[in-house]
């Protein structure tokens, strides 16, 4: 994976050189996606050409359900961050999963279910 993508030293170049199997987007796009259409038309892009590429696109810094259904809506596979869960200690997360129920919605893209969904 390439970890931070769009960022520092993850540049377009290593998207030809290095043997990947998915992306992960930079929070600092994702978390003003809602708010910025600049930010947003640049994640989609993302995914647009991640996906040309055959990777797989990881979303960071995913704080609410409005920014989810907008990675959802451009295609993005997997997202991470505080509107999945509040990061934990690892001896709680076997608890956390086994009360974590995601629900898909169409499309296939996971969801988390409010209503299960621990708080911290």
């Amino acid at each position: 994976a390439l970890d931070d993508f769009g960022t520092g030293y993850s540049s377009l170049q290593h998207l030809r050189r290095l043997p990947l199997s998915e992306v992960k987007v930079d929070r600092s796009f994702v978390l003003g996606m809602a708010d910025d259409a600049d930010d947003a038309a640049i994640v989609r892009s993302m995914i647009e050409l991640a996906g040309a590429l055959g990777l797989r696109v990881v979303a960071e810094g995913v704080e609410d359900e409005r920014t989810w259904r907008m990675l959802h809506g451009a295609g993005c596979d997997a997202a991470q961050g505080w509107f999945y869960a509040r990061p934990m200690p690892a001896e709680e997360l076997v608890t956390w999963l086994a009360r974590y129920r995601p629900v898909r919605p169409t499309g296939g893209h996971p969801q988390p279910d409010a209503a299960r969904r621990p708080t911290r």
